[in-house]
């Protein structure tokens, strides 16, 4: 397994570009990757132009890549499939992942999801954002999570912030 590959799945990049976030990514992995699939979701009509725009002039960080069809997991999107697929073959140290199925799937191959809000509060623990500021843009998007588990990262973002001034 690499710990310098995450293969990212469409909803957390989604989120990270409409947030101001993508540019962590590189910062915690040396190699982000995406299968074409999830290009395609990112690209659709439907996608927040911000969204496809970031895309389709995506960073030289990001390596869209074509990914073998696979018959490894059943009932999920192309995206999901391929994103698990892709990790498989170059050996990812992650995948990105907010889909639950998506995420018990990448459990029962041996892979380790991460989803979006957890990707923030270690961005945060690193000192590469600002968590309040990003949840705060988080929940003006459709982003889909309770408020007792944004409160909960805050709080916990809180209680380190103060405990590290006292350092």
């Amino acid at each position: 397994m690499s710990a310098n590959i995450v293969v990212v799945d469409a909803g957390p990049l989604h989120y990270l570009i409409l947030v101001d976030c993508a540019g962590i990514l590189p910062r915690l992995f040396q190699h982000v990757l995406v299968p074409f699939a999830v290009r395609d979701e990112l690209i659709h009509a439907s996608a927040p132009s911000k969204v496809r725009d970031w895309i389709l002039s995506a960073p030289s960080w990001l390596d869209v890549t074509l990914v073998a069809e696979s018959q490894l997991v059943r009932g999920l999107h192309k995206g999901e499939t391929e994103v698990l697929q892709l990790a498989l073959e170059k050996k990812a140290a992650a995948v990105m992942m907010d889909y639950i199925d998506g995420r018990v799937a990448a459990r029962r191959l041996g892979l380790v999801p991460i989803f979006t809000l957890a990707l923030l509060e270690l961005s945060a623990e690193k000192g590469l954002i600002n968590l309040p500021e990003a949840v705060a843009k988080l929940r003006q998007t459709s982003f889909f999570i309770s408020s007792e588990l944004l409160d909960a990262a805050l709080y916990k973002d809180k209680e380190r912030r103060e405990k590290a001034k006292r350092f």
